[in-house]
């Protein structure tokens, strides 16, 4: 029997094939785990933006972890490329009877709206604060801790979470997502004891108390209550 070898290009066709072969297969693995790692910080970031997680909390305290853990997951998402809207948008657009179990569904987009907004807005004060640029920060919102702000005058101090509508005019109103500011806190016990409203904070608790309002988050009474309340700051 004769031995006779085959052409070198018949190697370099098979070496080709065999690298095109590994190639599809890594860029196939490589997908499908950008695919589920997607998958999974939506679902993760969903928990957070549910209307269980944003209205329904018992404690002050959860409801604080439950925002501060929402701002970890979309900066998570925000680190792939996409902005807080559409981020916090994919997760809105994920079917309404999964996420949301109210018995108003006409109410479902003004609800979100609100998640949405308070999302974006502590989202951007904590961008500001350069929250996102410590390790230990991330860990800390990971974990429903509050971060320390490394920008701006109350560097090296934690945050603090504020509420929009106080809970002396709206009891309950402490545990409710939109209702959540992330923010500096007070320089000194002087600054705290001498706080005073201003009108824009009068008009943004207004503003916040008839989105509520008309969400069917408040009753009406206690939509007038908020009102009162703040009405006699303004005279």
């Amino acid at each position: 029997m004769s031995n006779t070898s085959l052409p070198a290009s018949h190697y370099i066709t098979k070496g080709i094939q065999i690298t095109i072969v590994l190639a599809v297969c890594i860029f196939g693995f490589k997908s499908y785990q950008k695919f589920q790692a997607k998958k999974d910080l939506l679902a993760a970031l969903s928990i957070h933006t549910s209307e269980s997680a944003s209205y329904e909390q018992f404690y002050q305290e959860d409801a604080h972890e439950n925002i501060l853990q929402a701002m970890y997951h979309l900066h998570n998402g925000v680190s792939t490329g996409k902005t807080p809207t559409e981020i916090i948008n994919e997760v809105m657009a994920a079917d309404e009877k999964e996420w949301f179990s109210s018995e108003e569904p006409e109410k479902l987009p003004l609800r979100k709206e609100l998640i949405r907004d308070a999302l974006i807005n502590n989202y951007n004060h904590c961008l500001k604060l350069g929250i996102f640029e410590d390790r230990l920060n991330l860990k800390a919102l990971s974990q429903g801790e509050l971060p320390t702000i490394n920008s701006g005058p109350s560097e090296g101090e934690k945050v603090i979470i504020l509420n929009v509508i106080s809970s002396r005019a709206l009891p309950g109103a402490e545990k409710l997502l939109p209702n959540m500011i992330i923010t500096p806190p007070f320089r000194n016990k002087d600054q705290r004891r001498t706080f005073k409203l201003t009108e824009f904070d009068i008009t943004r608790a207004k503003n916040l108390a008839q989105q509520l309002s008309r969400a069917g988050l408040i009753e009406k009474p206690a939509y007038n209550t908020v009102i009162k309340y703040y009405e006699k700051f303004s005279k």
